[in-house]
């Protein structure tokens, strides 16, 4: 009996030792097994993860070029602009003083598109310049009896035509009042001067000096060949305070002695009309 009931117990022994060794190692077992199953997840998201951000690198590569490309072109385009515009706005707030120069004589008159855009205003010389044939009309403003004090009321002509350039010269009937002083041409002059840069910021303006009167002209009248140097020099040392360019125009005209040289005028203050296409090419020249 015994030997039959130790056999029969041998299966059981074996069993509870499987059962034994299970308990014992299950836990590392189930752990290995999650930490496989969370390997091959994490791995699986990755690869997915892995995908699309390829993706978006591809379609960056492929849309950057055009993109770039196209801020460029208009980065460029406002640049350029923008340096126009600076350009423009410091040619016309910088001031400067320039000098015809050379021996005034008769010559073809080679300058018109220069003045394509340009407005006058002055007294009886700057009335010829359209009355020769010059310029039309439309661009010249003037008058013969013009002061200083009358600039002010043609500023609305002037900004209608929207122009480039205004060239400004008057003065000399100022002076043969008698009772102006240059320092009211200048004042007057100078708030026309201000009022053209308000209403035409981009616009240049041109002071021309005055041109000289003869000995004889000056001795006949209230006109002093000083007082137009004064004036004129007032304008060329203020330039750059006023914003404006001064052209002396005055200077080629003048004989040894500082007054109007008779080859020049008729009238001691008038500029005869062969020689105004020299005056208007060497404006042109210098500015």
């Amino acid at each position: 009996m015994e030997s039959y009931n130790s056999n029969n117990d041998r299966p059981k022994i074996s069993l509870n030792r499987k059962k034994r060794m299970w308990n014992r190692y299950r836990n590392y077992v189930i752990g290995l097994i999650i930490l496989v199953v969370a390997v091959i997840i994490f791995a699986v998201v990755l690869k997915s993860c892995s995908s699309k951000n390829g993706g978006k690198d591809d379609n960056k590569s492929t849309t950057a070029p055009v993109q770039q490309e196209s801020t460029q072109d208009v980065t460029q385009e406002s640049k350029d602009s923008s340096q126009e515009a600076t350009q423009q706005t410091t040619q016309a707030a910088s001031g400067r003083s320039l000098t015809v120069s050379g021996t005034a004589q008769n010559e073809d008159y080679t300058s018109s598109s220069a003045y394509s855009k340009a407005v006058f205003i002055g007294d009886f010389v700057v009335s010829g310049i359209s009355q020769f044939g010059y310029l039309p009309d439309s661009q010249v403003i003037s008058s013969n009896s013009m002061t200083s004090d009358k600039l002010t009321g043609y500023l609305d002509n002037i900004v209608s035509q929207s122009p480039d350039s205004v060239y400004i010269m008057v003065g000399i009937n100022d002076l043969n009042y008698g009772s102006r002083s240059v320092e009211d041409i200048y004042k007057y002059e100078k708030e026309f001067i201000e009022a053209v840069k308000s209403a035409l910021p981009s616009a240049n303006v041109y002071v021309l000096s005055v041109l000289p009167v003869s000995q004889k002209f000056e001795s006949s009248s209230k006109v002093k060949q000083a007082n137009i140097d004064s004036l004129n020099g007032m304008f060329s040392e203020n330039a750059s305070t006023l914003g404006i360019t001064y052209i002396d125009v005055a200077f080629v005209f003048k004989d040894g002695s500082g007054y109007f040289g008779s080859s020049y005028t008729d009238s001691g203050y008038n500029l005869k009309s062969g020689y105004y296409a020299f005056m208007l090419n060497g404006i042109a020249g210098v500015k």
